[in-house]
């Protein structure tokens, strides 16, 4: 047996035995890399292959569909850095590898010299630590790492702590769970359709504690206690496929990805979060798994139409993080259903605590980056343009920067970390004390485009890559100048949860205004739209452009895009743009946007009022006579109905209506999006059309006699 092989072999046991995970870098030409992996490969029976093939003969999936392993297992991971390294393929299978396995890492010996990639010269200083083991072509092998189940002991030699209970473990646990946290976890799930409705439970945890097989579990106690049906809701089925193959295991039944199994006394079956809110299916208690990637409004519904919940989210992992998810979200349950319990497990169970492996992973791809309030002060904070340079000099100012952003938005992923140490088109500012970062502002090149490109993408002939506001406003406005001219996407602004309403964002907006006078011809921002985002948008000088006629599949509302002009060139098409999206807006109210919220839905119409014309002109005096008989219960709606118009485009150019457009709700979901009379009798709970009718007229009537 060659040292070569006899290392790897005694590496692979001593992980067994303690049923951890290492990172094994193997540097050198081809040559040496297959010999590392050959080597290895005796001893894993499991193994992956991500990145360019060694040799024809090798399977491997590229780094692209990385995400589609997401909760499958394997026992050797090897990853082909030759060609170069993807962070999100990294992250996402890291999480692939389990107890007693190793995560191999391809490099050559150049992709060390003279990087002039910010995120791989981190990564290189971070491959040089203690835990990493080291294969060089042509070095001597190192020696094995420490062993870290040793157990603790003070100076009489008596063991300090006791070890938890581990997956390793024989001794048997009740519901078939591995660990007592995993116990834990399943009487917490139990407990929520067992004890009172309404009292939901959010369940987190780290990526390998055994979360998606708690619910698993819990399901399968309860399916062999009661008639009772589960439904189980994720952005996928393949996300939530661990929870129906642990209620087959528990019962001895085939498993072979049925989304519905019948077993015990009841049923499991898996339905997508949007077929769940339409159909409304019966149900004795929902789970939802992996809730961090489904969008908040979606979440909001489910509480409303479920008396019993379950909500599990990863905290820190590749698909994003829940730290962010968990803190928006345990606002809505305190106003919704302030009797929530939460549920963290922590003990891991594919592999063993402190594992080498998770600890690296989550300190390279700063997964666990955590916001801090501990030194922030926005009185002594200073507002700065950010050399990334600091970035590498300061891990502490990277961390709190990354965390402020993973807090700010749960799709946060790696490949965002790599954008922002590496992108030279991304710019930073800051609002920090020392380095620690209070709020932050990502700004994007984008635009610059030749006449020709921004004629073909006006046409839908070009579609290049990234420049997404200035080719919207080519592709979906008309107007080529958004495209040819420079401009800058606000891509992020994030505030400390702590300091937020103080004016940090306004004075962050306000010194990327004033560093954007010299460098674009405009600033453009897009956002899931909510009408106080709307209002911190106009605050800064940010008006609307457009309105998607969809929602957007990450954050469930429909994208609204915002120009805030500067040059004189910008300031000649932006009055175009604005009577298109004011139009739009009217000419889609009673389709593409009858089913948005009217309360969000009227500060759209007000914002755009002043510059569209009322949808009739017809003499006042004749409008106030048909108003008059209508509030008094003369005439029918649809009589009415181009008097209504006409007075509701007044009411929307009064000054005084912004202050108090919660009156206009009804007579905007009726008059100007056209909702049918049921939909306004179930939105504001009328007991039929002669109540909604009713109000309607009252409304107005005592309009009549307010201004009269």
């Amino acid at each position: 047996m060659s040292q070569l092989s006899h290392f790897c072999r005694m590496l692979a046991e001593r992980a067994a035995q303690q049923n951890i995970r290492h990172l094994v870098v193997a540097k050198g030409c081809k040559v040496w890399s297959e010999e590392v992996v050959a080597a290895f490969s005796q001893y894993y029976a499991d193994q992956l292959f991500c990145g360019e093939p060694l040799s024809d003969g090798c399977e491997s999936i590229p780094f692209k569909k990385a995400k589609l392993w997401l909760g499958r297992e394997c026992q050797m991971l090897t990853i082909n850095g030759h060609q170069g390294l993807d962070a999100q393929a990294l992250g996402a299978l890291s999480g692939t590898v389990v107890g007693g396995g190793i995560l191999l890492l391809l490099l050559p010996d150049e992709w060390f010299e003279n990087t002039g990639s910010k995120f791989n010269h981190r990564l290189n200083l971070l491959l040089k630590k203690p835990d990493v083991v080291w294969l060089e072509s042509g070095q001597a092998l190192p020696t094995l790492p420490a062993n870290r189940n040793a157990i603790q002991r003070d100076s009489n030699g008596a063991a300090t702590s006791e070890p938890e209970h581990s997956a390793a473990s024989t001794e048997a646990l009740p519901f078939g769970a591995l660990t007592t946290c995993q116990v834990g976890a399943v009487e917490a799930i139990r407990k929520v359709v067992t004890g009172h409705r309404k009292r939901p439970l959010v369940l987190t945890a780290d990526r390998g504690r055994g979360k998606s097989a708690a619910l698993g579990l819990a399901a399968a106690s309860l399916l062999a206690d009661r008639n009772i049906k589960i439904v189980v809701t994720a952005p996928s089925y393949l996300a939530s496929q661990t929870v129906f193959r642990h209620v087959a295991l528990q019962f001895g039944l085939p498993f072979s990805d049925q989304k519905r199994l019948e077993a015990g006394k009841g049923c499991i079956e898996f339905i997508a979060p949007d077929a769940l809110l339409s159909e409304l299916p019966s149900a004795d208690v929902v789970m939802v798994d992996e809730a961090a990637a489904i969008p908040s409004p979606v979440l909001q519904s489910l509480l409303q139409s479920f008396n019993r919940l379950v909500f599990s989210s990863t905290v820190h992992g590749y698909e994003g993080t829940g730290r962010g998810f968990a803190v928006k979200f345990r606002q809505q349950l305190d106003n919704v259903m302030p009797q929530w319990r939460g549920f963290e497990m922590k003990q891991a169970i594919r592999w063993a605590d402190n594992d080498p492996l998770e600890q690296w992973i989550f300190t390279a791809l700063l997964l666990d980056a955590e916001i801090v309030t501990a030194g922030l002060d926005p009185q002594t904070a200073h507002y700065e343009y950010l050399d990334k340079s600091a970035l590498l000099h300061s891990s502490v100012l990277l961390s709190s920067l990354f965390g402020l952003l993973v807090n700010a938005h749960y799709q946060t992923s790696p490949a965002d970390l790599v954008n922002l140490l590496d992108d030279d088109s991304l710019h930073i500012w800051l609002c920090r004390n020392g380095d620690h970062v209070l709020g932050c502002c990502l700004v994007v090149d984008e635009g610059g485009f030749s006449q020709e490109l921004a004629n073909q993408v006006q046409l839908g002939t070009r579609r290049p890559r990234g420049h997404l506001l200035a080719q919207s406003l080519a592709a979906h406005l008309g107007i080529a100048e958004g495209a040819t001219q420079r401009s800058g996407r606000i891509l992020r602004i994030a505030v400390h949860p702590e300091f937020q309403q103080q004016g940090v964002g306004q004075q962050l907006l306000g010194f990327v205004r004033g560093w954007a006078q010299m460098r674009y011809d405009f600033l453009a921002t897009s956002f899931g739209y909510l009408p106080e985002l709307l209002h911190f948008w106009q605050r800064a000088g940010y008006q609307p452009v457009r309105l998607g006629l969809q929602k957007d599949a990450a954050s469930g509302y429909p994208s609204l895009m915002c120009v805030l002009p500067i040059s004189d060139c910008s300031q000649r098409w932006f009055p175009n743009a604005r009577l298109l999206f004011s139009s739009g807006l009217m000419a889609n109210a009673c389709e593409a946007y009858r089913e948005m919220p009217t309360d969000e839905f009227v500060p759209l119409l007000i914002d755009v009022a002043s510059l569209q014309p009322a949808p009739v002109s017809l003499p006042s005096e004749w409008v106030e006579q048909q108003l008059r008989l209508f509030g008094a219960g003369g005439l029918g709606y649809e009589l009415v109905l181009p008097a209504l118009q006409q007075y509701v485009w007044q009411r929307l150019t009064d000054p005084d209506t912004p202050s108090n457009f919660s009156s206009l709700a009804l007579v905007v979901a009726k008059v100007i999006q056209r909702k049918p009379w049921g939909d306004i009798v179930s939105q504001f709970n009328f007991t039929g059309r002669k109540q909604a009718e009713q109000a309607l007229r009252d409304i107005v009537s005592a309009d009549i006699q307010k201004n009269s």
